[in-house]
């Protein structure tokens, strides 16, 4: 699977991919997990239609609520699309990365009730090293055409300052927020405007610094809002989740 080496600074790490490493007693080992495994309906995604209330990759868990009252969803959910050219919601499954295509990632929306959490199992923690992530086309081409309800990043001069972030928050096993990061989705803000980026290519990010956690989040910001609040379509994807697995052997 694909990932770029990016932005900001990436570790990468000797492991083995979660269907096939095995537990030893040579200490704590690097684990990845992938999305590889799952099965993924006709439709090239899964919502959570079937009402499950989640998914399971490797060790994690992924959290979603679906609303069959509204046909809705929130939270994680798994995709193979890379539809990179059809603007708006109804692509709100691909990833914008023209040279995904049949890899399989996960999904993030966020619910307006409730946080949402990709968990390890019960009463662990694990320093999660890196994590894969793109924008979804939705947001991508919102930020780069603007559309009816989001402006065009930079703007009609493109010198306009705008930014999206997602922020990574850990959480330890009592529930407590411990730690947090923000990684740029798109950032106009550079005074040499070449450098300006919608992030559009599977890209590798540093997460140690969140130290051991039991679960994590994802929460959006951007310099586009209105009243209603954010106004860039708030998704993010994610793959190649590397993490150390520090009870092996035990």
């Amino acid at each position: 699977m694909r990932s770029s080496l990016l932005l900001i600074s990436v570790l990468i790490f000797g492991g083995c991919m979660i269907s096939s490493c095995k537990k030893s007693d040579n200490g704590p080992q690097t684990l990845v997990i992938d999305f590889e495994t799952l099965q993924v309906p006709q439709s090239g995604y899964w919502s959570g239609s079937d009402g499950s209330g989640s998914f399971t990759a490797g060790a994690m868990k992924f959290e979603n609520q679906y609303s069959k009252s509204w046909g809705t969803w929130a939270g994680f959910s798994y995709s193979q699309k890379n539809d990179v050219t059809t603007a708006g919601f109804t692509n709100e499954f691909s990833v914008f990365d023209a040279n995904n295509k049949q890899n399989k990632f996960a999904v993030f929306y966020p619910s307006f009730e409730q946080s949402i959490f990709v968990t390890f199992p019960s009463g662990e923690e694990h320093v999660i090293q890196s994590m894969d992530l793109c924008n979804n086309t939705y947001a991508g081409l919102s930020m780069k055409n603007g559309d009816s309800y989001s402006k065009k990043f930079g703007g009609t001069s493109g010198t306009d300052q705008d930014w999206f972030k997602v922020t990574v928050n850990g959480y330890n096993k009592s529930g407590t927020k411990v730690s947090s990061l923000d990684v740029y989705l798109a950032d106009f803000r550079f005074s040499d405007s070449s450098k300006d980026y919608i992030l559009s290519k599977w890209t590798t990010f540093d997460l140690s610094s969140l130290g051991k956690v039991h679960q994590v989040t994802f929460v959006f910001s951007s310099s586009d809002n209105g009243i209603y609040g954010i106004n860039t379509p708030t998704y993010v994807c994610l793959d190649n989740i590397r993490y150390v697995d520090d009870l092996a052997g035990l």
